[in-house]
């Protein structure tokens, strides 16, 4: 304890506080890499060290919010693209960084393709069945190259209570593209693509209920 006059003459006595005690020395969010969907929400953590200084608060903030909008961790993709957020601890100013890919909703357009072609699919995703939050889409190119939608993967259930997808895959006459597949894994903020792609075959079916197709992202 330090003791200190006051100006009426009374003694104060003033608690002496270890610097270490002051600064934060450490702070780390706990994903340094999110992938979003326009319209989604993911909730991002930071922790500090000492952890005594938690409760000083952490301050968020986004390098492009017309990517990004970030609230005491709670990110909301607002456009496509790419941008980083900060978490800032406001005692001894440590931060830690996250990147934030954000892409367009998958949706596409059946009649704007002359053919198509269904897979019957058995999708996992890091080593778990695909669920309700899981968005499987099917790529091709354009004319300058770049990605084009091309199928989106719905969930269904057999009468026997087995989880399988449906991807309706479409072109206008390229038999025998080579199509790449794109995973979406809502509950944990990830996009993977398969190392195995799909070729189209007008008008033809991949797997079938009895035997569906194995599609693997990891």
């Amino acid at each position: 304890m330090a003791v200190i006059l006051t100006s009426c003459g009374k003694p104060f006595e003033l608690e002496e506080v270890a610097e270490d005690q002051l600064s934060v020395t450490e702070l780390a969010v706990d994903r340094h890499s999110v992938d979003l969907m326009v319209g989604d929400i993911y909730q991002v953590s930071a922790t500090v060290k000492p952890d005594t200084l938690a409760e000083r608060g952490i301050y968020w903030e986004s390098a492009d919010t017309t990517v990004v909008r970030i609230s005491e961790g709670r990110l909301v993709a607002v456009g496509a693209g790419e941008t980083t957020v900060k978490a800032i601890a406001m005692a001894g100013l440590k931060s830690d960084n996250c990147h934030v890919r954000v892409i367009e909703p998958w949706v596409i357009d059946p009649y704007a393709f002359l053919y198509d072609m269904v897979v019957y699919a058995d999708v996992s995703v890091n080593g778990r069945a695909a669920d309700d939050n899981t968005s499987v889409g099917v790529f091709g190119r354009d004319d300058s190259g770049g990605p084009l939608l091309k199928g989106v993967g719905v969930m269904r259930r057999s009468a026997d209570g087995r989880s399988y997808m449906v991807l309706r895959t479409y072109s206008n006459g390229d038999d025998g593209e080579s199509l790449t597949l794109r995973c979406y894994d809502r509950s944990r903020a990830l996009l993977l693509e398969s190392k195995e792609g799909i070729t189209f075959e007008n008008n033809s079916t991949l797997g079938t209920l009895s035997r569906l197709y194995s599609i693997v992202f990891e």
